[in-house]
């Protein structure tokens, strides 16, 4: 089981992507209530302010829950589905993944990446058509095995001690720093093997790039 949030973005990614598993747990925000319904996918909790969306009348029949918000409100709809997560048991040990979050407003795309700092306590990705971005927490090792990857980043969010292993570019107990650059666009040694990347000390973001052409 997964927890599958699906946002607003204008540019759809979800139904390309997803691959269905019935024993998801299904969050639709505002108008991404609709792509859950356009795959017969119930949303276990439609959330929002429904301000994007002229199919309100059909998610509130047929979601199983729904929560509305005011317009004029401080959190996003994403930050109110990841506030939402606290209610659902065992959600720290689930994968929570988040289709169309990203590649629409840029002011709404930083701040999706900034909650994966401010929710650190979840597994949390951001997942489009190229990228897939998630936070790497201190002592944390992560091994990228996403078969369509051609690149991974590390952006540091303060300064952070990493190693990179069976990587084009390897690091060991390297400090990295916010204005670093040289941690992009690294890549596989060969077909086979499994990079892998250790945070030490600090918190980054790794960003997994699935587009040759970019």
């Amino acid at each position: 089981m997964k927890i599958i949030i699906v946002a607003n973005s204008p540019k759809k990614s979800f139904a390309s992507l997803y691959h269905l598993n019935p024993s998801d747990y299904f969050i639709g925000i505002d108008g991404g209530c609709s792509e859950l319904l356009k795959r017969n996918i119930i949303p276990d909790i439609a959330i929002g302010d429904f301000d994007s969306t002229n199919m309100f009348d059909t998610i509130q029949e047929k979601a199983i829950t729904t929560k509305v918000f005011p317009s004029k409100k401080n959190e996003t709809d994403l930050e109110l589905a990841l506030m939402h997560l606290a209610t659902i048991k065992g959600a720290t040990n689930l994968i929570i993944e988040v289709y169309d979050a990203l590649s629409g407003r840029l002011d709404h795309e930083l701040l999706a990446i900034k909650l994966l700092q401010k929710y650190a306590q979840y597994k949390i990705k951001l997942i489009d058509e190229v990228n897939t971005i998630q936070l790497v927490k201190e002592n944390s090792q992560i091994e990228i095995k996403e078969n369509q990857m051609v690149y991974f980043s590390l952006i540091p969010i303060n300064e952070a001690l990493v190693s990179v292993r069976n990587a084009l570019y390897p690091l060991d107990h390297i400090m990295i720093h916010p204005l670093d650059t040289y941690t992009t666009s690294n890549g596989r040694l060969d077909d086979k093997t499994i990079p892998t990347v250790c945070v030490h000390q600090g918190m980054i973001y790794l960003i997994i790039i699935k587009n040759q052409d970019i």
